[in-house]
């Protein structure tokens, strides 16, 4: 395989720092080594699978999330090994079954280059997990992990990993967000153009989406297109370079209600470094595109 969603946590002070999103195996390999400790997430993509979703992205914070607490396979396994901090090896891996984390299992594993001769159909449907950094370090980004949990929710003793009902929760939370900045209908659209029809005025709109132009997500409450604000520059002009970002993104026919795209563009990215795409285009427009082509174009066909 040649292709990993990923998501990774990074200590940024005393705040854990969280980003997804997709890579190749040889970008992984090749990168160096984090200066502190890292917590990092991955799934293999199969042919054809569409980006990191958000219920998937909640999937993987999940198992961090488990991974962080006080009796964890992984905090146990940092906290008594003092012969791996001696030796200095400072690269872990572990796995857990996909879509759950009532096990994380530790692999005999010491570098990326031996996860390629393991990963096979045996391993096809679950997650890995690499720890780096000092174990010392390590350690206190879990700490902090479990901090910022504590802070932000109140959790029981007994309180289970969130379930699907959670992470389908958390994408209604977050597309609730998105639409509570009061994106533009088609309408507006049409208005700040002086475009349109009286007797019609979302045709304009409408006439855009179809051919590429214009994103637009389906609220279905209002029955209606919103067009995500990151295409509009301060005076209400949709950009030039929207048409490039849209034909490398999945097409209406693959996201018919926008969403998936929406959802990819205002969340953080780690190409960007951790930097939302919407954010970016703005004052890099072909940076944007770029990570796009790599996420979406990439070609199914490469292999370790």
């Amino acid at each position: 395989m040649s292709s990993l969603d990923f998501v990774e946590i990074t200590s940024r002070g005393e705040i854990p720092f969280v980003a997804m999103g997709h890579v190749n195996v040889q970008e992984v390999v090749a990168a160096e080594p984090p200066r502190g400790a890292r917590l990092r997430v991955f799934s293999h993509r199969l042919p054809g699978q569409p980006s990191v979703s958000f219920s998937l992205a909640c999937v993987f914070i999940s198992i961090v999330r488990h991974m962080a607490s006080p009796d964890s396979e992984v905090r146990n396994y940092l906290t008594h090994s003092d012969c791996d901090i001696a030796r200095g090896k400072h690269l872990l891996f572990f796995r857990a079954k996909a879509g759950g984390t009532e096990r994380v299992e530790p692999m005999a594993v010491c570098n990326w280059s031996d996860v390629g001769s393991l990963w096979g159909d045996s391993f096809d449907r679950a997650l890995w997990i690499a720890v780096e950094g000092p174990h010392r370090d390590v350690l206190k980004l879990l700490d902090s992990i479990r901090e910022q949990e504590q802070d932000c929710t109140p959790v029981s003793a007994e309180a289970s990993p969130p379930a699907a009902d959670d992470a389908h929760q958390a994408a209604i939370d977050f597309r609730n967000k998105l639409l509570a900045k009061n994106w533009p209908d088609g309408k507006r659209v049409a208005e700040i153009a002086g475009s349109g029809s009286a007797s019609n005025p979302h045709q304009y709109a409408t006439r855009l989406r179809s051919n590429g132009a214009l994103l637009g997500v389906w609220v279905a409450a209002e029955r209606t297109y919103r067009h995500p604000d990151f295409q509009f520059d301060a005076h209400g002009t949709i950009r030039p370079d929207v048409a490039s970002l849209l034909k490398v993104l999945p097409s209406n026919g693959e996201d018919p209600n926008g969403w998936r795209r929406a959802f990819w563009l205002y969340s953080p990215h780690a190409m960007l470094d951790g930097e939302t795409p919407a954010a970016v285009f703005a004052r890099a427009p072909q940076q944007v595109v770029e990570v796009a082509k790599r996420e979406f174009c990439e070609d199914p066909s490469a292999h370790w």
